[in-house]
């Protein structure tokens, strides 16, 4: 290998061993939101979350300082891929129902299938964090309340008080996290399909 070669590998290093930490460092806190979804996030202790792993518990924290880090950091990543589900979803469908529709199925889909979806247990955060989630989670209803009043203008979708229809989706989403269960009886793909249908049923405008 020639001297520039090298330099260059070494170079490229440090990105590498940074890449390689960040992405452990996703995976540890996919794993630990999966266990607070099965266990509650005050019953789950960072020595289970480690042993869960297969971690010591000084590794876990080589990686996360905290329950609450953990917490904080799924929800963010939880929020992070709503957003890219709401980017997806604007050229498609052509009324704010269609588009409604597929932007509730897809967060459906994720809520059944991604064990890092974790949206409870807010007020466990302390101010900042949990002024940053809420300011997140904001943004998502925002999204939301667009297609609601897009299909309320298009008259694919009754009209009602916006907030009110927004608060009903989103709420639904919300304990649709804290009861399902992966395995049961019925799968992720058809509590989606049925979470769409009732929800088209409520908001949509009859024809």
């Amino acid at each position: 290998m020639s001297v520039t070669s090298q330099h260059k590998l070494a170079e490229n290093r440090p990105f590498d061993r940074e890449a390689q930490y960040n992405a452990k460092r996703r995976a540890v806190i996919r794993s630990a939101a999966a266990a607070f979804r099965r266990r509650g996030y005050h019953n789950a202790s960072m020595t289970e979350i480690a042993k869960s792993l297969g971690l010591t518990k000084a590794a876990l924290y080589y990686y996360v300082k905290s329950k609450e880090e953990i917490l904080f950091e799924a929800h963010i990543m939880v929020y992070d891929k709503m957003d890219e589900l709401v980017k997806a979803v604007r050229g498609q469908g052509d009324t704010g129902l269609e588009k409604l529709q597929l932007l509730y199925g897809e967060f459906a889909h994720m809520l059944t299938r991604d064990g890092l979806a974790l949206l409870t247990d807010i007020d466990s955060l302390n101010g900042e964090n949990q002024e940053t989630v809420l300011k997140r989670r904001g943004k998502i209803e925002r999204a939301v309340t667009r297609l609601v009043e897009k299909g309320m203008a298009d008259d694919s979708i009754k009209k009602a008080d916006a907030k009110v229809t927004v608060f009903f989706l989103m709420g639904a989403l919300n304990w649709l996290n804290v009861w399902y269960e992966a395995g049961g009886r019925i799968s992720g793909d058809d509590i989606a399909q049925q979470f769409v249908a009732q929800m088209s049923v409520g908001v949509a405008n009859p024809t």
